[in-house]
């Protein structure tokens, strides 16, 4: 295909113009419009390097995946894609600068259950919502198992309702705080077996499970990496995961769902964001190529190795889950009267 400095158009302007020759010279200049090599098309994506933002410190889950993902991307985008911590009030502050961020590609963030979803529907001083992100894939999930003192007794999950219920006002169920999806999961335990069940806020999994290996609690929703060990040596019981499939690190602990508890299937995920209004061209190649990396062998011994599970899937796939997270958490805190401040 001709370029600019291949049309001589002194020539063509000093030549008889004829219906041939002008047929000839219009047929020309839109092919050359419409060629890939126009040097005024819009330039490709990316151009420059790409930033993700973790809404946590380093170190941690989160950030672990983002720095995964961040390597693999840069491989295939061929520019350089970075991580940046801008940490604090439970993944607001990180969700509000992405939020208002140019809309260009540039900026991700990696969200989740709980700053994505869960925060803006807790917390009315936020400014952001799910719909100031444009969703590019699902990341990992870290499975949360249903864990129990060993006084506890019983081995399957109908078991553990069966003590529960013969139990109410008795048990005390550990949480990471006002908000947090553990809470949730204790108060629908409490609500699904018409008992009571005392929630008590710890700063983290390592205090409840101070608490839980005491008997000081009897009832703890963590993560499946914490539990597992702990389980293993005997110091507690886990009744079941309460994500809808098993995990692949731990294949002989079936769900809730299949014993028949259904109603806590909290999970605490993550996903790629980009602001909204970013272009659906960059969104759909970022996705993609997501799924790409996801599906990598290597790549999901690394994610799968930090006791995550990869679960690729596509941005509308991430769209519905994130809106479906958020008016569950509306209704939740509509129902029980917990709020974030």
């Amino acid at each position: 295909m001709p370029t600019v400095n291949e049309i001589d158009f002194i020539k063509v302007s000093a030549m008889k113009i004829t219906p041939v020759t002008r047929r000839k010279t219009i047929g020309l200049a839109v092919a050359y419009l419409a060629s890939p090599m126009t040097s005024f098309a819009a330039p490709s994506w990316p151009s420059k390097s790409v930033t993700i933002v973790s809404p946590y410190p380093a170190g941690g889950i989160t950030d672990i995946l983002c720095r995964i993902v961040a390597d693999e991307l840069s491989k295939v985008l061929g520019q350089p894609v970075v991580v940046e911590n801008r940490t604090g009030a439970s993944g607001s502050i990180a969700h509000t600068y992405v939020a208002k961020a140019p809309a260009d590609g540039y900026t991700l963030i990696m969200g989740g259950s709980a700053p994505t979803a869960a925060t803006p529907a807790l917390n009315k001083s936020v400014t952001y919502s799910p719909k100031d992100f444009e969703p590019i894939g699902y990341v990992a999930e870290l499975p949360i198992v249903l864990a129990a003192h060993p006084s506890v007794p019983g081995r399957t999950a109908s078991e553990f309702i069966a003590y529960v219920k013969a139990n109410s006002g008795k048990l005390n169920c550990g949480h990471h705080g006002n908000g947090s999806s553990n809470q949730f999961a204790c108060l629908s335990l409490a609500r699904m077996t018409g008992t009571q069940i005392t929630d008590i806020p710890y700063r983290g999994a390592p205090q409840v499970n101070t608490d839980l290996l005491s008997n000081r609690i009897q009832i703890y929703f963590g993560t499946l990496p914490t539990q597992l060990p702990l389980a293993k040596e005997g110091k507690l019981k886990i009744f079941g995961i309460t994500s809808p499939t098993r995990a692949s690190s731990a294949p002989d602990i079936p769900t809730l769902d299949e014993q028949g508890l259904t109603g806590l299937n909290f999970t605490s995920w993550n996903a790629l964001y980009a602001p909204a209004g970013t272009p659906r061209a960059v969104i759909q190649l970022l996705s993609k190529e997501l799924q790409k990396i996801l599906s990598n062998s290597e790549t999901r011994q690394r994610i799968e190795g930090t006791g995550c599970v990869t679960r690729p899937g596509t941005s509308e796939d991430l769209g519905k889950l994130t809106a479906m997270e958020f008016e569950t958490y509306k209704r939740l805190a509509a129902e029980s009267g917990i709020k974030m401040e």
